[in-house]
């Protein structure tokens, strides 16, 4: 054995640790890249023919039926689709700046087991897709919580992490005395909150929740 050799030998034994350890830092940081980078195929925002004009299913489907329905004074069902959601979403004026983050178009998914929020993320050059899944419920006070279940980025689960940024956000955005910032801050928050649904200056509580593949059954009472 030449003094080549045993100097690359007696190297590695003295560098052995050091090197496994750079191995697995690479090898981690290799697999938190490719959890990070994965991008769900179900996520595939809408895309309107008119952007910038009110979304259609309002106009002519959900508004007409909540409005035609709640004026009657009694107990009624209104059905939000999947896909009519989506359009309304896809039609505000994305994307947003959320304290440095750039969010993009965001679609929501509903499904019999709960429901998922998605929307690119970009932060610093850096792109995700960030999804939230929830079970909401109302509970015995007939109070709505959306139930937030798990948080990703991309494959990455970071649920606990999230949760603290949310809740800091919340804090040092949200009034918990207004009316709509108190509905954001209890969902946000995990907490319940009155389900009153508004729109064209009529509103109604939420009674009972169905989720199906697509949709959502509303069981809702006037209020006068």
């Amino acid at each position: 054995m030449n003094t080549g050799q045993l100097t690359k030998k007696s190297f590695f034994q003295k560098h052995r640790k050091l090197l496994i350890f750079l191995s697995l830092l690479l090898l981690a940081s290799a697999v938190l890249i490719i959890l990070i980078a994965y991008s769900p195929r179900t996520y595939q925002p809408a895309q309107p023919a008119n952007p910038n004009e009110l979304s259609p299913y309002l106009t002519h489907k959900l508004g007409p039926d909540f409005y035609n329905q709640v004026q009657l004074d009694q107990p009624f069902e209104l059905i939000i689709e999947q896909e009519g959601i989506n359009d309304i979403l896809a039609r505000y004026l994305w994307p947003i700046q959320i304290e440095g983050f750039t969010v993009y178009t965001p679609i929501l998914h509903l499904k019999p087991d709960g429901i998922t929020l998605m929307a690119q993320v970009n932060f610093k050059g850096l792109s995700a897709i960030l999804s939230v899944s929830a079970k909401p419920y109302l509970d015995s006070d007939k109070k709505m919580n959306i139930n937030i279940q798990s948080v990703y980025l991309g494959a990455l689960p970071i649920t606990p992490l999230a949760q603290k940024l949310a809740q800091k956000f919340v804090q040092e955005h949200f009034d918990p005395q207004d009316p709509i910032e108190s509905v954001n801050y209890a969902i946000v928050s995990n907490q319940p909150f009155d389900p009153i649904l508004y729109m064209f200056g009529k509103s109604a509580r939420i009674t009972e929740l169905t989720l199906e593949a697509g949709r959502a059954r509303l069981f809702l009472t006037p209020i006068q």
